[in-house]
């Protein structure tokens, strides 16, 4: 009789489409994917210097989980979003995100915790000096990213970085991502930035083991953050459902 091992076989590096859902994922989580932005499978295929079959198969992936759209004709294009819709991708990301700064609290290494005060710190400097480029949007999230991998729970970490692919390309606009405005505003948003206050009164429970004001401090940095995309950010489309629109 055969023993269970006898049926495994070696496990295979990572394949070609896992490298492009990588890259393409980065994308979302990044901001630099935006709603409406269309993909050509044929010029991925080309800057990635592959063939077109892994990047259909990494963008059939994302499609399944919402996070890209594919035509019948095989156009792609990142999804837009119902005002609504965001308000439940909303709520849901306060109750996962907000668990696992509470199970941060109580899991994280001295050596987390000071980590992610360093990346809190980083993510001060970047806004002051470049309020709304890309290197603002990776900092946040890094430190959100540090957070939540301090947690210790694989399977909330990969449901978070689930709904993160399909936020992302909306939720960066709180950071100012090509806000097109004055120099003077744009220090002025900065400076009065609500993440800074929730980012300090995180780093703050985090020392104290505080699991409770952790997760109140993340949770109420994305339901701000939400609000004021949603009036901000928001148009009306010929059906009448309020679109998402940075």
């Amino acid at each position: 009789m055969s023993q269970p091992l006898d049926q495994l076989r070696p496990a295979r590096r990572q394949t070609l489409s896992d490298q492009v859902f990588d890259t393409l994922s980065e994308m979302l989580l990044s901001g630099a994917l935006r709603p409406r932005d269309r993909l050509s499978l044929r010029d991925l295929a080309e800057r990635l210097e592959v063939s077109m079959m892994p990047v259909r198969e990494a963008v059939s992936r994302l499609a399944a989980s919402g996070a890209l759209d594919v035509s019948p004709k095989r156009a792609v294009m990142v999804p837009l979003m119902t005002d609504a819709e965001f308000a439940d991708l909303t709520m849901v990301r306060m109750l996962t995100e907000g668990q696992a700064a509470r199970l941060a609290a109580e899991r994280a290494s001295r050596s987390d915790i000071a980590g992610i005060r360093v990346l809190a710190e980083r993510f001060d400097e970047v806004l002051d000096r470049a309020y709304g480029s890309a290197a603002a949007v990776a900092a946040n999230k890094d430190l959100h990213f540090a957070l939540y991998r301090a947690a210790g729970s694989p399977a909330l970490m990969e449901v978070i970085t689930m709904l993160w692919l399909k936020a992302g390309p909306i939720i960066n606009f709180d950071i100012g991502v090509e806000a097109g405005v004055p120099q003077e505003e744009e220090m002025t948003r900065s400076r009065g930035h609500h993440s800074r206050e929730h980012h300090r009164m995180l780093c703050e429970a985090l020392t104290a083991r505080d699991g409770e004001a952790a997760a109140h401090a993340i949770s109420e940095d994305i339901r701000t953050a939400s609000e004021l995309i949603r009036a901000h950010g928001a148009m009306d489309t010929d059906d009448n459902r309020r679109r998402i629109i940075p």
